[in-house]
């Protein structure tokens, strides 16, 4: 429901987006780690790159894996690898968090071996897969070594927050942003291109455009509602 644009990423990488795209059609595999807080454009980036190479994108989610009887788990795991190669699809795989936590922490059996099948077909897949996560700190160090690239996915920057409320808001007339919509905007510290997308499906779904101060009113909405920011006016009040 937003224009897409590179621009728009607000990232950590070792190596520029453009530059590993090229790589990735190069070699035509990889695996890669998006990590970040929701909304900051993983799944988005890895749409972007599937269609970049002209493959389809083949998207799973941990939930849709997991199995309560022992064992069927991982022959999921191994049957998702298997249709992406069959149908030459970039795979993601969302939130796979627990298929890639830290094997020393692991309290029970079936933990490891999901985590051991999720590395083996790593191993074996000759694709593009992407893998996102919210928890990089506990993930293990033997699949952190099987991501040719880790990518950090951070909110946007100032300029970005500008930048993007006159193109999804604004109709592209930067003339339009005055002082009070840009003093508003900086404030919004956490914001995120999936706000943007959340207000844009609110006024599809409503039938009518958001006048400016309106749109910003849902994006200031949106911000209240995140998890840092909660925490952060909770320290404040207890301070």
């Amino acid at each position: 429901v937003t224009q897409y644009s590179l621009d728009m990423l607000h990232v950590e990488s070792r190596h520029p987006i453009p530059r590993i795209i090229d790589a990735l059609k190069a070699r035509g595999h990889g695996c890669l780690c998006f990590h970040g807080a929701p909304g900051t454009g993983k799944t988005a980036l890895a749409e972007h790159i599937a269609q970049q190479l002209g493959r389809p994108l083949m998207v799973r989610r941990a939930s849709d894996l997991v199995s309560k009887f022992v064992g069927e788990t991982e022959q999921h795991m191994a049957a998702m690898f298997r249709e992406a190669e069959a149908e030459h699809a970039v795979l993601l795989l969302d939130e796979a968090d627990s298929f890639l936590q830290d094997r020393r922490g692991a309290q029970r059996t079936y933990e490891v071996t999901e985590v051991n099948e999720m590395l083996q077909g790593m191993e074996r897949f000759a694709g593009i897969f992407v893998c996102t996560t919210n928890l990089m700190d506990s993930i293990d160090q033997a699949a952190l070594r099987r991501f040719t690239f880790k990518i950090r996915f951070k909110p946007l920057t100032r300029a970005q927050r500008e930048t993007m409320f006159v193109v999804e808001a604004l109709g592209g007339q930067g003339e339009r942003l005055d002082d009070g919509l840009r003093q508003r905007l900086a404030r919004l510290e956490q914001l995120c291109p999936g706000d943007f997308a959340a207000v844009k499906r609110q006024a599809e779904i409503l039938g009518a455009a958001m006048e400016p101060a309106e749109f910003l009113d849902q994006l200031e909405a949106e911000h209240r509602i995140k998890p840092e920011v909660r925490e952060a006016r909770g320290m404040g009040f207890v301070h």
